[in-house]
């Protein structure tokens, strides 16, 4: 397997990626709220990939994995300093990896290689954001010794 930066060329895996994730989430989002968003995947999916192509150049981590010259995955991390605490903290933004190349350890590698970016850039500890319904995420996470500390609940406006 190969890290490499994101690349131009990568835009149609990294939309098509981006279109899974946010379809996804929208999905969990809607059973959460028992509505359908208003927003369109399709444009969600443009605006995302403005943000992942622009975070690439600024001073985030923003690397793709290869098999056999193919993009298989992708993590974007940064750093941020917590208001409360006033030290610096490494933020896992997102991590995805296609579901052809699932199982095959790609996700810890990514793992790993943005854990180790953020460590070299003088942060105290790391945070992500998960839905609780993506337990493939939650296992990552925990594998990689992150555990849970808050709890954003939903409920729907009766």
């Amino acid at each position: 397997m190969k890290l490499r930066s994101l690349q131009p060329s990568d835009r149609s895996a990294v939309e098509a990626w981006l279109s899974a994730y946010l379809t996804d989430h929208l999905d969990w989002w809607t059973r959460a709220y028992g509505q359908a968003p208003v927003s369109d995947v399709s444009a969600l999916v443009a605006r995302d990939w403005q943000e992942v192509s622009e975070a690439a150049g600024a001073g985030r981590l923003v690397a793709i994995a290869e098999l056999d010259a193919v993009p298989v995955g992708i993590v974007r991390a940064a750093t941020r300093t917590d208001r409360s605490m006033g030290f610096r903290i490494g933020v896992l933004e997102w991590i995805y990896v296609a579901a052809a190349a699932r199982g095959q350890g790609v996700s810890s590698v990514l793992m790993t290689h943005a854990l180790a970016w953020m460590e070299t850039q003088d942060v105290r500890g790391f945070e992500v954001f998960v839905t609780a319904e993506n337990g493939a995420a939650v296992a990552l996470y925990q594998r990689h010794g992150f555990r849970t500390v808050d709890f954003r609940m939903l409920a729907p406006r009766s």
